[in-house]
């Protein structure tokens, strides 16, 4: 399991609570590389169907590398660990172009500074 895929992954659990979610979807895997080849539970984010103009999305469109069905938004208000067993197949690679975006709305959903960067 490696970041920047995107998998399929089963977000049941039980009980269900309030608005989480409880069906099989896409998500992004998070976590860094040592962090997935080394632990039981990885970071994802799941990516649901349209797009949506909030500071913790970013929309994603299809392509032949990411092989999602649909346009879709990473909700990173939704990220969460997850134990490798509820991680199923690989879907796709997400493209370059997203991830300073993705590392924005983390740290705005987080409440991190984006000011420790050096660039």
């Amino acid at each position: 399991m490696y970041r920047n895929v995107i998998k399929n992954a089963s977000y049941a659990q039980h009980p269900v609570v309030g608005h989480e979610t409880d069906k099989k979807r896409p998500c992004l895997i998070l976590q860094n590389d040592i962090g997935n080849q080394n632990g039981a539970t990885t970071i994802v984010a799941p990516l649901l169907p349209g797009a949506r103009t909030y500071p913790f999305v970013v929309n994603v469109t299809p392509t032949a590398s990411n092989r999602l069905d649909k346009d879709r938004h990473i909700n990173l208000s939704q990220m969460r660990a997850v134990d490798a067993q509820r991680i199923k197949n690989k879907q796709g690679d997400l493209e370059e172009i997203y991830w300073e975006e993705i590392e924005k709305a983390v740290c705005i959903e987080l409440g991190f500074s984006l000011a420790f960067r050096s660039s």
